[in-house]
């Protein structure tokens, strides 16, 4: 471990024992509150891993703010999963940037409405799901290709947003999409970013969905020379010839501001799973997960 982690590392350690202290004043009000000492020492478990979670989304922050390195991607401190095990604490915590995703709300361009259907035809899916996406995001009622707009939602109770999308969870209301898709989707999708996609982060499948042009040995030969420090260079790579860079150039980036932190804390008998999407300075959403 670098010494940069490991300064980083001991900054974590007071921030864990400032929330110990916390947590057992916390539980001392709670215990004299109750006679139930199991309930008691559920609730301190859980605080003290809901607590040290909170703060690992802080020590993620960190690690972002100080990257500095003109790209994003494998080599990052950021990029390699942060494990720690302190004084009974058990922490986790796995940083991916959002920018190696699509962006839903550019669906509207039809550029990336097309890259959106070779997306869906990478992954086996129904294309009919990126023309319900787009229904749900643009601003018209009228239905694109076999998408859905008012009609088909109000008989569901509700109506689709007709805005730009502000949580991937809101994805979830859209036809087409159950628990399953979802969970398969946010792998692929995103709400964050201007639309660029970041090379050094990107599947394989979206990365052959920029451009028709796109093969897999192209594909292949980014995946295999990451990280790429300077995009110019892709154009030199096996299966590129300037055409086809140039034509993927306006689509594509090796950077990224906005990031994904999938946070597991665990004192006690307790478990806390956190999902956090931030950009290099603060946190724009979060939820508890099971």
């Amino acid at each position: 471990m670098s010494s940069s982690r490991n300064r980083k590392g001991f900054v974590l350690f007071l921030v864990l024992v400032m929330v110990a202290v916390v947590t057992s004043f916390l539980f001392s009000v709670y215990f004299l509150s109750t006679k139930s000492v199991s309930k008691s020492e559920s609730f301190r478990d859980y605080t003290v891993a809901y607590h040290a979670a909170v703060s690992a989304i802080k020590i993620g922050l960190n690690y972002l703010k100080d990257d500095n390195n003109g790209y994003d991607g494998e080599g990052d401190d950021w990029y390699e999963p942060i494990v720690y095990n302190y004084r009974g604490i058990f922490l986790s915590v796995r940083i991916t940037d959002e920018c190696g995703k699509f962006n839903i709300n550019k669906l509207t361009n039809s550029l990336y409405y097309k890259m959106a259907i070779r997306l869906f035809e990478n992954l086996e899916l129904n294309t009919d799901i990126a023309a319900a996406l787009k229904d749900w995001i643009d601003s018209d009622d009228t239905v694109t290709d076999n998408g859905a707009e008012s009609y088909y939602y109000e008989g569901l109770g509700y109506r689709p947003s007709n805005r730009a999308a502000k949580s991937l969870f809101e994805i979830l209301y859209v036809k087409g999409i159950d628990e399953n898709t979802f969970k398969r989707l946010s792998n692929y999708l995103t709400v964050y970013g201007s639309g660029k996609v970041n090379v050094n982060s990107a599947s394989k499948e979206l990365l052959l969905a920029l451009s028709e042009q796109m093969d897999e040995t192209a594909v292949d030969s980014i995946i295999e020379n990451r990280p790429i420090k300077r995009l110019e260079d892709i154009k030199n790579l096996p299966g590129f010839t300037e055409e086809l860079y140039f034509l993927i150039k306006p689509l594509i980036t090796n950077r990224c501001d906005y990031f994904k932190m999938e946070v597991t804390a665990s004192y006690g008998d307790s478990i806390v799973n956190l999902v956090a999407f931030t950009d290099r300075n603060r946190v724009l959403e979060w939820k508890v997960v099971e």
